[in-house]
This record gives C-alpha cells, structure tokens and sequence, in this order.
C-alpha cells in the first residue's frame, strides 16, 4: 500500500509539504556538494552550498529532496559522493528520507549534464568510459547480481545479444563489464538502456544511460541522459522484495532468496561452460554486512 500511495504522488505530482532548505550563495564559482550514504540527512542539507527542494508526503512518512539545474547552466554543481567519487557537472539531485526506516541516506541518484543533442555516438561512448574510469579509480568495483553468470568481458565475442545470455535476462552482461570497451557495433545493437554495476564497502551503483538515436543520422548520431544511483545495502535488499510485510523482515527472508538466486547462476554457468565459455569463478560475493 505504501508503495501504491508513493506512485500516486509522483503521477499527481503532488507535495505536501515543499520549501527551500537554503539559499544559493556560489553563484560564479563550482560548489562541490558532499554526500555520505548511511550518514543524516540533516548533515547534508546544513552544510549543502546548494539549496535542496524538499518534499513530504505525511501518509506514508516520506521525504524527497531535490535539486534540479538547468543543464544550460554555466556553473552546474559538483557531487562528492562517500569523500572519494567526484562527479561534476550535476543537473539534478535526488534522495529520498522514509521516517519509518530513520534519517540517514539510504539512496542517491545524480543526473549529469551530457553532450549536445545528436553528438557522435562515438564522443557520448567516450564519456561514459570516462565516468566509468573515474568511478573505478575511487574504488567501485564490478558487481555481478547474485542470480546472473560471472560472465566477465573477455568473453564478450561469444554473446551475440546484449539483452540476455542462453535467452534469459541479465543485469549483469558481459558486455557491460567495466573492464570491457564495446566496439561501435556492439554499442549500437543494445536496445537504447545501458547499466553498468559496481559495488564498494557495503554500498551499490548503478550507471545507467538511455540513448535516443538522431532521427537524420541514427547510426551515427544521438543524445544520451546519463543518470547515477547509489543505495546502501539495506536499500538494495529491501527492493528484491515486493510485499511490505516483506520488506519488514528481509533479514530473515533474504537467505532463502539468495538461495534460490545462487540456482539461477549455477544453471547458467553450466551451460556457458558446456558452451566453451569460461566462468569467472575468481569473482566472490561481496558480503552481506547485515547477515554477518
């Protein structure tokens, strides 16, 4: 029900209860917002240079907290996301505060400025390997969801489709290793949606771009939105369940699934070995810090 009432709100676009938390005073100059997950809310929007729109919906206990630029701006701000990762050139900002759960940060999503519309495919693939290259050097390593193959980019000639792998769904493609470079023709054959998935210190992000192609010059030419989502593990978990009662108790429900995942991935990874492709078998679980 909490979740029906949440959607409700966003399709009304209703608020009820919507202020600014604080002026704007860098204006000429780059402010750097820092953001911790896992750390308070109210940390974040007294020392944020930049002003948050917050937003309440009081029947669910809810809170958003917005920020959302221009991308024409000159002076679009930057995020420092866990004091490591500097993601610059921010259009929009986004966390949500649930009051049942607490006050702390549990999820983030950013939204980068990109290039112009309709620039070269080539030059938005440039960009987004240069977001990955900077995600990876504070630490994010490559993550693979627990149900999909450890099916690493160096095996990515012998997937043919980017959408699944022995014609089931993975979040984890080989084709979107980090470690992996798609070649054009690789690149133009995903269906619009690219995900990239990393994990760091009890902590998951995701990289997600959507490319509309040029409707002059398809092949050649398209504009891409290039979003951020960063959730801790208690967010990550508490979304592979649907019921609200389940997300109550995911802690005890969560072995179970992670079972039944671990048979999905072994199905998988035995017929990519009959195959002739080779498993990532060097690849181990991050741990679960809440089941330790």
């Amino acid at each position: 029900m909490k979740m029906i009432i949440v959607l409700f709100f966003f399709l009304l676009s209703a608020c009820g209860d919507a202020k600014d938390t604080r002026s704007n005073n860098m204006a000429g100059t780059t402010a750097v917002i820092g953001i911790q997950l896992s750390e308070a809310m109210t940390k974040v929007l007294s020392e944020s240079p930049v002003e948050f729109r917050k937003e309440c919906l009081s029947q669910v206990n809810m809170c958003w907290y917005k920020i959302s630029k221009s991308a024409a701006d000159a002076n679009l701000p930057a995020v420092l996301v866990n004091k490591s990762l500097n993601i610059e050139h921010v259009t929009d900002v986004k966390m949500s505060i649930d009051g049942d759960v607490g006050g702390d940060i549990e999820n983030l999503e950013l939204i980068i400025r990109g290039l112009p519309d309709n620039s070269r495919h080539e030059e938005n693939q440039a960009l987004l390997y240069g977001v990955i290259k900077e995600i990876k050097a504070s630490g994010w390593k490559h993550y693979f969801a627990p149900y999909d193959p450890r099916i690493s980019g160096l095996q990515a000639e012998k997937i043919v489709n980017p959408g699944n792998v022995f014609g089931v769904y993975v979040k984890s493609h080989p084709w979107f290793d980090p470690d992996f470079k798609m070649n054009m023709g690789q690149w133009l054959k995903v269906d619009d949606f690219y995900d990239w998935n990393f994990y760091s210190d009890g902590n998951y992000l995701t990289l997600k771009a959507w490319r509309r192609n040029s409707d002059s010059d398809p092949t050649e030419r398209g504009t891409y939105l290039i979003s951020l989502k960063f959730m801790t593990e208690r967010e990550y978990w508490v979304s592979e369940f649907s019921k609200e009662s389940d997300k109550a108790r995911w802690t005890e429900l969560l072995p179970d699934l992670l079972l039944k995942y671990k048979k999905q991935r072994d199905e998988l990874e035995a017929k990519a070995r009959d195959a002739g492709i080779d498993v990532d078998s060097s690849y181990k679980e991050p741990s679960i810090k809440a089941l330790n």
